[in-house]
């Protein structure tokens, strides 16, 4: 499981510094998965933030500027709630915009919001729990299918049958279909939203290797990922090729009936102690003597 990931999206460094306070004195997930905290200063770093990262919770500044004629986190709620990504959001406000927040809540699923000006820390808390809680609910019911990513506009059961020919053209096991679509969703599990690549946007099967493969942007990573899977021996090769360059393996999966491997890379590249200066020669370092 991929670490629980929170936004925090406020012009004020001091804010900024008490709900860091606040989130980080919240006791570690039981799963041990991890926290992972993100701050934004101003609406076009949230917003550019929120077109390729993924977060469970967002804590919202109602009033990102003060002196902008609209209020600027009522329009990132608004874009939270359009990208329908299982986002619980709560607003911080002053009791002056609290009717404001009050329709947030109504209008864009709001969790809650919290006053700026009578502060409650333990309020915070609670919600930071119930927050992810919530967001990590309608994420697994939003993103509960990769056959559904994967398949992009074919048909899921001609698609399946054409995908199955090709990675475990052998398989004799029963409801095969059911069981490369299981594969295929423990193989994506956690790494969504997941967008598709513009110039390739569909999977590429090859018959000849039996293997599929496709390239997606993963928001719950915030990098690119190379999706490889097909006959175990193929795969083997490819994650080889992936570790020899500069890319990591994420994730391997593999199904022991289908006969089939899965991987999942990511760009990494290797730390500079890898690297060595090449060596000088007498014409480089100077002067022959």
């Amino acid at each position: 499981m991929l670490q629980d990931r929170i936004l925090v999206v406020d012009d004020d460094p001091s804010w900024q510094e008490l709900l860091r306070e606040c989130i980080e004195s919240v006791e570690a997930p039981a799963s041990g998965a991890g926290r992972s905290l993100t701050i934004a200063g101003s609406y076009a770093e949230a917003a550019a933030l929120l077109d390729r990262r993924h977060f469970h919770l967002a804590f919202v500044d109602l009033r990102l500027r003060e002196d902008a004629r609209e209020l600027e986190g009522k329009e990132l709620a608004h874009k939270l709630s359009e990208l329908d990504e299982g986002t619980a959001v709560v607003i911080a406000t002053g009791h002056a915009d609290v009717s404001t927040a009050i329709t947030a809540l109504k209008e864009w699923q709001v969790l809650d919001f919290v006053l700026k000006d009578a502060w409650n820390p333990g309020k915070v808390v609670q919600l930071v729990q119930s927050g992810v809680a919530l967001g990590r609910t309608r994420y697994r019911s939003r993103y509960e299918s990769a056959v559904e990513l994967l398949r992009g506009e074919q048909d899921i059961f001609p698609w399946l049958a054409r995908v199955l020919q090709t990675v475990a053209p052998d398989a004799t096991a029963p409801r095969a279909d059911r069981r490369l679509a299981d594969f295929l969703n423990a193989l994506l599990a956690d790494l969504y939203p997941l967008l598709r690549d513009a110039a390739a946007p569909d999977v590429v099967l090859d018959p000849a290797t039996g293997t599929a493969r496709g390239r997606y942007w993963s928001k719950a990573l915030g990098l690119p990922v190379n999706l490889r899977f097909g006959r175990r021996a193929a795969i083997e090769a490819e994650a080889r090729a992936c570790s020899d360059g500069f890319a990591r393996a994420e994730r391997t999966i593999d199904d022991a009936v289908l006969d089939v491997r899965g991987v999942v890379c990511v760009p990494a590249a290797p730390p500079r102690a890898a690297f060595v200066p090449a060596p000088v020669s007498p014409a480089q370092g100077g002067e022959a003597r």
